[in-house]
């Protein structure tokens, strides 16, 4: 734990950010449900590489075995109205170690013709979403961003306005960290994009 409170204090103040002992958020994304307390630590709150406005830190708990990982939280202004739940999630990706019970929140997957993007993600919606606007969201662009650019491990939920960007890594260092960032900055930005877009 040591190691990491220093990686982030370092990288905290090679990038001007505060250093936090850690951060409570609240649960509206599935990663911080499953954590249960919802504890960021440790953690730096500031503007991020990318430009988002957040925090990044390590999210941690335990479900039988224990699960980690870093992550950025930021504000998608305005997407609630258009779009209050969207999952991009790394198939494969384990955040728990039991069965699910059928008391899940429903949700919808998102049709896309790109195949890279399908290998890579899992794309996921609340049912009864304007589909008009998450193919706007999922636009060539971004789709061909997201099968290319982001860390391999690069994972992002969308939740009544909160965008948790997420990788998993037990121990990252500081390179890990800004790739994280600006990967969420970037998903953040151009969801507020699309917001703006279609609030005119």
């Amino acid at each position: 734990m040591a190691d990491l409170e220093a990686t982030y204090s370092s990288f905290a103040s090679t990038h001007g950010l505060e250093t936090l002992a850690s951060v409570q958020a609240d649960a509206l994304t599935p990663l911080l449900v499953e954590s249960k307390h919802c504890r960021i630590e440790p953690a730096a709150r500031g503007t991020l590489p990318g430009g988002a406005a957040g925090v990044v830190g390590q999210l941690a708990y335990k479900r039988n075995k224990n699960f980690r990982f870093n992550v950025v939280l930021t504000e998608a202004e305005g997407s609630t109205e258009f779009a209050p739940r969207v999952f991009c999630v790394r198939r494969g990706r384990s955040t728990r170690d039991d069965e699910f019970y059928g008391f899940e929140a429903r949700h919808s997957k998102l049709w896309t013709e790109s195949v890279a993007l399908n290998e890579r993600y899992a794309v996921t919606t609340s049912p009864f979403q304007d589909t008009n606007w998450l193919r706007q969201l999922f636009s060539p662009a971004l789709i061909d961003w997201l099968a290319t650019e982001p860390p391999d491990d690069f994972s992002f939920e969308l939740c009544y306005g909160a965008l948790l960007g997420s990788i998993e890594e037990d121990d990252p260092d500081a390179a890990t960290l800004e790739a994280l960032c600006r990967a969420t900055s970037h998903v953040a930005e151009r969801i507020r994009a699309e917001c703006a877009e279609a609030a005119v």
